[in-house]
Parts: structure tokens; C-alpha cells; sequence
């Protein structure tokens, strides 16, 4: 139901900017009086189209009044030309601010263009003074870079994948220990294969919720239904720039991370008597994992090149956050990510021998939770 729950949510919000964008095609309509030959509706509706004038009836003001008042049309303006310029009084419930703006301009280069004739003014001329500026908003990325954003979203993945299934491993491991069961389990299975069936059981659950995730999505944005948005809210996306290559190597350090830290979470997990403990004994290990995620966020993002970038996409403990930064920017060496998957699983490894020697001697610890020098002094 999780995975189901994650592809469904991930679906609506890639979906979401093009279903606002058919929702706001209607445009709002609004009503004019002018009493200025000049000032004609069909004008308004070519020059300001993104709303949908009307002529008003100057007897039926107060009418109008009211049905801007209730929100039944965007605005009542009344426009007034006068010998320098127009004057306008509007009433509108929202006040928008961008029909403000572009119908003073729209009356302003009816003023000038009253101006010119005037003046005798070429048409050639008038022509070019009313050329519009061109704007245009711009990407703060290149189309061939992954933006900030799915970079953060990739971080807080990770951090939240390995939070869940580690969670996962030290509560099985804590109500196993609770039902007795171990007891048994112990004299008849080897505890290394106790606690590193019991990781890479979890990692294959995982594994088979990331492919269920991510090819969901990914099927979902090939099929074409809908158009992949280029931004959520004020945040860029820019889904296109990721690469297999990103993907691979994201998906590299995922499961490393994931089996690092989830061999310490079994080694917590067997510390306690009951489930209810777990809390503050895993508290640890979520300080580092916060610090972990959050080190790339303050420190790497905004500089991926510096020595302490380097430096932390290299440490085991916070490699899989960093490194997977230093990979979206394009700011690692292909030796620089061999060096740290290197560190990465030799770490794993080691922790993964010392988990499963001390491994069953908290299993089979029951009262009081063990701290963590007790455990070690236990297993010595």
C-alpha cells in the first residue's frame, strides 16, 4: 500500500501543473465603461487577451457593483479620458495586479499613439514605439544540469529510505528478541546469517519497491500522457538533464548506504527487550543520518568543488549523501566515485563482521537495554 500510496502521490504532483493549466484556460470576464471613442472592447480583447472584456452600460453601474462584489466578474472599470491622460476607476473583489498593470500600459500607448498623429508622427515610426520589450524568463541550470531541487529530493529519498527499512530491521529484530523466539533461532542458525539474512531480506523488499517507484514513473513520463512540468511552484525541476549514468551511480550509493547503516540499526535493535525502547536507543543513529543529509545541503550544494565537499563525499558515513551531490553537478571524477564506493563497502564490510560478532550477545540479552560500550564489553 506504501508503494502503491508513493507512485500514485508522485504521479498527481508530475501531473499537476498541466491539470492547472486546463482549469485556467476559462478566462474571467470583465466589464468596461469608457467614454472615450478610442477605447473600443475589441481592442481590449486583442491587446489584453488574457481576459475576456465586455462592454458595460453606464446605466447599470450599481448592478455591476455587485457582481464584482460577489466575485461573478474579475472588475467594473470605468475609464475617462482626460486632456493629459486616461483616468480609471475600477471596483474588483481580487484585485489583480497583473490586469492593473497591463491596462495602464495598454492606456498609456493609446495616449502616445494619440500623441503621434497629432505630431504628424510617420507610421513607420509609431510602429517602432510600440514595439513590446521582449522578456523572457530563464533557468538558473542548463538543460544539461540537474537542478537544486531533484537534487534535494534525491537526498531527502535516501535519507528517508534508509530511516524506514532500517526502522524496519531493528524492530523485527526487537519483537523477535521480545517473543523468545531467539532463543531458539540462535542454537539452530548461524548468527551471521541471522543478521545479514535480515539486512539483505529488508534490501531486496526495497530494492523491489524502488523499481516498482521509479519505473512507475518513469513508464508514466514516457507514455506521453501527460508533459513532464519544468517547475513546482518556484522550484525547478528539469527531470530531462538526469542522465542513466546519474541514475546508476544514485542508485549505487542508495544501497550501499542503506546497507551500511542498516547493519548498525540491527546491532541497536538487538540491544533493546521490547519495540517501545527503540526510540531512544536508534536516536544516534538518526543525529548522524540528519547530520549526513544535512552536510550536503549547507556545505556541498553551494560549493560541490571545495576541499570539505571532497572530503565528505568520501567519508564512508556521509558518502552516500554527498558523493551523490557531487555526481548531479558533475564535480566528481570517475576515481573520485571509485575511491568512495571503495571506502563505502569496506566500511560495510567491517561493520558487518563486527555487527555479527556482537550480534548475538544482545539477542540474547533480556531486562534492562544495553548501552552500546556494554554490548562491546559483552561480546570481548
Amino acid at each position: 500500500m506504501t508503494t502503491i500510496s508513493l507512485i500514485l502521490i508522485s504521479i498527481l504532483a508530475i501531473s499537476l501543473p498541466s491539470i492547472l493549466n486546463n482549469f485556467s484556460n476559462a478566462k474571467e470576464k470583465v466589464l468596461v465603461i469608457s467614454n472615450s471613442a478610442d477605447i473600443r472592447v475589441d481592442d481590449l480583447n486583442k491587446g489584453l487577451n488574457s481576459w475576456e472584456w465586455e462592454k458595460g452600460d453606464a446605466n447599470q453601474i450599481n448592478n455591476y457593483k455587485k457582481d464584482a462584489l460577489e466575485g461573478k466578474i474579475s472588475g467594473l472599470y470605468l475609464i475617462y479620458e482626460k486632456e493629459k491622460n486616461y483616468s480609471v476607476e475600477y471596483y474588483s473583489k481580487s484585485n489583480d495586479a497583473k490586469l492593473n498593470s497591463e491596462l495602464t500600459i495598454y492606456l498609456q500607448s493609446k495616449k502616445l499613439q494619440q500623441f503621434a498623429l497629432q505630431n504628424n508622427v510617420s507610421e513607420t515610426d509609431q510602429q517602432s514605439l510600440f514595439i513590446p520589450v521582449e522578456l523572457e524568463k530563464q533557468p538558473f541550470t542548463e538543460k544539461n544540469e540537474v537542478s537544486i531541487f531533484v537534487t534535494y529530493m534525491m537526498l531527502m529519498f535516501i535519507l528517508m529510505a534508509i530511516m524506514m527499512y532500517g526502522t524496519t530491521i531493528a524492530t523485527g529484530v526487537a519483537s523477535e528478541k521480545a517473543s523468545r523466539v531467539m532463543e531458539v533461532m540462535v542454537t539452530k542458525v548461524n548468527p551471521l546469517a541471522m543478521i545479514f539474512g535480515k539486512v539483505f531480506g529488508i534490501a531486496l523488499a526495497s530494492l523491489v519497491q524502488f523499481a516498482a517507484f521509479f519505473g512507475a514513473v518513469a513508464l508514466y513520463l514516457k507514455s506521453g500522457i501527460v508533459e513532464p512540468a519544468t517547475s513546482l511552484g518556484n522550484f525547478e525541476l528539469n527531470l530531462s538533464a538526469l542522465t542513466i549514468q546519474h541514475c546508476v551511480f544514485f542508485f549505487i550509493f542508495f544501497l550501499l548506504g542503506y546497507l551500511l547503516y542498516a547493519f548498525i540499526y540491527a546491532v541497536f535493535g538487538s540491544m533493546v527487550s521490547r519495540p517501545e525502547e527503540l526510540n531512544g536507543t536508534t536516536m544516534p543513529i538518526t543525529i548522524i543520518l540528519m547530520a549526513s543529509a544535512f552536510s550536503g545541503i549547507l556545505f556541498v550544494i553551494d560549493d560541490p568543488t571545495s576541499i570539505l565537499a571532497k572530503a565528505l563525499a568520501l567519508f564512508p558515513f556521509t558518502s552516500p549523501f554527498n558523493m551523490v551531490i557531487l555526481v548531479m553537478t558533475n564535480s566528481a571524477s570517475l576515481m573520485e566515485i571509485i575511491t568512495s564506493i571503495v571506502l563505502l563497502v569496506t566500511t560495510t564490510f567491517i561493520l558487518g563482521y563486527v555487527a555479527a560478532k556482537v550480534y548475538p550477545k544482545g539477542i540474547l540479552h533480556f531486562g534492562e537495554s544495553l548501552k552500546l560500550h556494554q554490548l562491546w564489553s559483552r561480546s570481548s
